[in-house]
């Protein structure tokens, strides 16, 4: 099959295909005289493979060395479970940031919310973003990297 049909039969761009044989996460293809690039089952596998770990969270240089390790002969599965707890304790901080962010920010709203004073001083910027900064109420993004 030639890269078009690669990349329909995986639901990737012709880019994309082109790009994972340059990170060498695809084996090089055979070529016909003409040039053109001849793929197999075993590219449609690998990239399969790679599209998966990439779902999982897994970086190119992750797979490269899980391929890597595999085409040595070793069995890359104990790797990749330290792998997958390592961005699992990534994914889990990244939530438990998310959290603190969403009750900052419904903190914040239910105070804006209020039918208060809403007279902006000549000074002021915005009187609500201002007043959550007196208060100590809504202190978003000073300890996430949340909005920025």
């Amino acid at each position: 099959m030639q890269i078009g049909q690669l990349a329909k039969e995986t639901g990737v761009s012709v880019q994309t295909v082109r790009f994972y044989e340059r990170q060498k996460l695809l084996p090089e293809p055979s070529r016909k005289d003409s040039g053109y690039r001849i793929y197999g089952p075993e590219h449609v596998k690998r990239l399969q493979f790679v599209l998966q770990s990439k779902g999982l969270g897994f970086s190119l240089a992750e797979i490269r060395e899980i391929l890597q390790m595999r085409e040595c002969g070793h069995c890359p599965c104990d790797d990749v479970v330290g792998f997958a707890e390592k961005h699992l304790k990534e994914v889990q901080r990244h939530i438990a940031e998310l959290t603190r962010f969403e009750d900052q920010l419904t903190r914040a709203l239910r105070q804006w919310r209020r039918k208060g004073d809403r007279n902006v001083s000549a000074d002021a910027i915005c009187v609500l973003i201002e007043r959550t900064m007196e208060t100590g109420k809504a202190k978003i993004g000073r300890k996430t990297n949340v909005g920025r």
